[in-house]
């Protein structure tokens, strides 16, 4: 890959943005997609990957979650798709 082209963005006096639980869900959720690049999605939401791996992690054990304990946003923990249930499940059974 040619890095000569590519283009670096520094950081300004915006300083951190601080995301809420269910911006972070929905961001994990868009790495679970067949073919999903983890540092390409944290790319397109400004996000840096490594923090990105955390948050797919805490969402795969079920500890990404509201501060009442309950899941955030729409679906909750183990509602959704059936084809996405299944790509749960073999992750976890992938990281064992």
């Amino acid at each position: 890959m040619d890095t000569s082209t590519q283009v670096i963005q520094v950081r300004g006096s915006e300083g951190r943005k601080y995301r809420t639980v269910e911006e972070k869900r929905r961001i994990v959720e868009d790495t679970l997609q067949p073919g999903a690049s983890v540092s390409r999605v944290a790319r397109m939401h400004g996000v840096n990957a490594n923090q990105l791996f955390g948050w797919r992690r805490l969402y795969l054990e079920g500890r990404l979650k509201a501060k009442n304990g309950k899941p955030a946003g729409v679906g909750g923990a183990g509602k959704g798709s059936r084809a996405k249930q299944q790509r749960l499940a073999s992750m976890r059974h992938d990281s064992d």
